[in-house]
């Protein structure tokens, strides 16, 4: 009922046209025209009609410059109407709750106008920016911007709409309208994303510029859409973080998935153990306070994004567990920085969890208490990848324990048994701190190879992130059995390749780099149903993309810290998020040429996204294709 009304208003008003303004600024020689859905820069003295190439931009095009595309109906219109950003006026109806986060969605929405306008950086070059200096009809224009939200949901879930509708129309009287309507204040925010992106700065007018009509409406396809972020083998700043959360808003991916500890460091405050922190960060100013991790949580809920903590165990546990010995618990973690690593983990330093120690599990649940404290999540990842046995096959007091019990201390079977054992405690651990059941998720490992009734794993209880290439059988056979996923694959979404290698000599092992149109090319939907095919012939009994709940892509940190990464992450996190959000079923060259604006539209807001092509390519689409 409401979308009905929402087009009756649409419907009922009349659009007036603007006449049809001149471009071609003595300032410039070239003007714009929209041929075949590019714009097309030609000399002004050899153009019959022409526009100016931020118009060319908004207008040309069956998505406008929208980035990521919609998923649902949409339709832009082909002008432009200038506006002053003192004459945005707001209109906000939703529950008490969300007032307040919809206020400051407002404010965000109006620092991203703020950043089009070159005046505001160069006051001196000022022209048409105040009512006073206008002329009548365009000082008096409104830009009307109403939102409204139904629901008084504030915190974000797998099960929470992003749903929103976006209308925009001129008004008999030249206003300009803006309607943005979400069940909840999530898609709202999305939605005002979308508004802010429809905008861009007018030249001739030296103000700012809206597309004349819009009507659209969005969801993702994916619930969980995600960067993976390591802050343990190089600290990254609560700066970094948040500027990250910032620009995973303006591209719609909502979970960043923390990977906050490893064996390198443990630079959380926990405050039930605070030797955690004490023996396990790099220093005492690289430490996250559980103040500022609920300020970031509450930071990154504003916009759109939820936390996703990982304590990654039983193995990358190390430094910040060395500690019990001297106090008494013995060692919580074995072969802490053994040499040589090759023989104990995957780099070094080494460490795995002392499975076997009551005492490391009596840590474990204030760890984990704490986390829930400071997180609140919907879902929790437990970690569980790259298990060495050999790490615990060759600590005296483990083998020994084995014996005990009356097994081969040589069997590797005995060691896996003691890993499903570890990772049915933690999660009745965690069940416990937490007082509810959510999702865990697990990376893919020897443990999740193998079959529900042996490891303990059920689907019903955990999630599994594929940490593997695409085409690998453990996927298909995840699937079969009925575990949700996560799609990792590091032959397309792994950060960190193609760099130098930090152990060793030449290039890093999953060489080469993972381009973004690699990045955008990698399909989760297309990787489920090649199983379906492959596991079932194709005629399993549901569709195996219905249990991929989502993506993430990973930078893990031993190569990066903050002067690197935006530039790692940006832009290619963006081809990630339109994969995402809408599984689009063109491919990375139909995105190109708002994929490059998109990328000039994160630098304008303060993202050191990484080049892609020469400026000349912005500014003539279609050339460098």
């Amino acid at each position: 009922m409401r979308l009905l009304l929402l087009c009756a208003l649409v419907t009922a008003v009349t659009a007036v046209e603007e006449n049809r303004i001149d471009d071609s600024s003595d300032l410039s020689p070239w003007t714009w025209r929209c041929e075949s859905g590019r714009c097309m820069r030609r000399p002004v003295d050899e153009a019959t009609d022409g526009m100016q190439f931020n118009s060319c931009k908004l207008t040309c095009g069956d998505l406008s410059v929208v980035w990521p595309r919609p998923t649902g109906p949409a339709m832009f219109g082909k002008k432009t109407v200038p506006f002053l950003l003192d004459r945005v006026k707001f209109t906000l109806t939703a529950p008490g709750p969300v007032k307040p986060m919809l206020q400051e969605a407002t404010e965000i929405f109006l620092s991203n106008l703020r950043v089009l306008h070159p005046v505001l950086k160069h006051p001196q070059k000022a022209g048409c920016t105040r009512a006073g200096h206008c002329p009548p009809a365009l000082a008096e224009r409104l830009l009307r911007v109403v939102v409204v939200v139904d629901s008084d949901i504030v915190r974000l879930s797998v099960n929470t709409s992003e749903f929103h509708q976006v209308l925009i129309n001129q008004t008999q009287d030249g206003d300009m309208n803006v309607l943005v309507y979400a069940p909840t204040f999530f898609g709202a925010r999305h939605g005002l994303e979308t508004v802010s992106q429809l905008i861009n700065y007018d030249d001739q007018h030296a103000c700012l510029q809206v597309i004349n009509m819009t009507m659209l409406s969005d969801a993702p396809v994916y619930p969980v859409r995600a960067l993976t972020i390591d802050t343990a083998r190089n600290f990254i700043s609560l700066a970094g973080l948040r500027r990250t959360v910032d620009a995973m808003s303006m591209n719609k991916l909502n979970t960043l998935h923390w990977h906050i500890t490893d064996t390198h460091s443990f630079p959380i405050e926990v405050g039930r153990e605070p030797r955690m922190a004490q023996y396990g960060a790099y220093s005492p100013q690289e430490v996250y306070t559980a103040t500022e991790v609920r300020d970031l949580v509450s930071y990154a809920q504003q916009r759109g994004v939820r936390l996703l903590p990982e304590l990654d165990a039983p193995a990358h546990v190390g430094y910040g567990w060395q500690w019990g010995e001297k106090a008494g618990l013995g060692k919580l973690a074995v072969c802490v920085g053994e040499e040589p690593w090759t023989q104990y983990c995957v780099e070094p330093p080494c460490g795995q969890m002392n499975i076997i120690n009551e005492n490391m599990y009596k840590v474990l649940e204030k760890i984990y208490a704490d986390f829930n404290d400071m997180f609140d999540p919907d879902i929790f990842h437990v970690g569980g990848d790259e298990i060495n046995l050999n790490c615990w096959k060759s600590t005296p007091e483990i083998a020994a324990y084995v014996k005990d019990h009356g097994g081969d201390p040589t069997d590797d079977h005995e060691y896996m048994n003691l890993w499903v054992e570890y990772q049915s405690r933690a999660a009745d651990i965690w069940r416990n701190v937490s007082g509810h059941a959510m999702p865990l998720v697990l990376w893919t490992s020897d443990l999740t190879a193998m079959p529900s009734r042996a490891s303990r794993l059920t689907p019903h209880q955990y999630w599994i992130q594929v940490w593997t290439t695409g085409d690998d059988a453990q996927i298909g056979e995840l699937l079969r059995q009925g575990f949700k996923v996560i799609m990792s694959n590091y032959d397309a979404w792994y950060l960190d390749c193609g760099f130098s290698a930090w152990v060793g000599s030449g290039n890093n092992w999953c060489s080469p780099y993972k381009s973004w149109q690699t990045v955008y090319d990698n399909s989760p939907r297309a990787i489920a149903r090649s199983f379906q095919t492959k596991v079932d012939g194709g005629g399993a009994a549901h569709d195996y993309a219905d249990l991929v709940v989502g993506g993430s892509a990973a930078l893990w940190a031993e190569q990066s810290d903050d002067q690197t990464l935006d530039q790692k992450l940006w832009p290619r996190g963006a081809a990630l998020a339109e994969r995402l959000w809408a599984e689009p079923e063109t491919g990375s060259a139909e995105a190109l040429t708002r994929f490059v604006h998109h990328r000039e539209r994160m630098v304008g807001r303060g993202v050191a996204a990484e080049s892609l092509q020469p400026q000349y390519c912005h500014l003539n689409d279609g050339v460098c294709l």
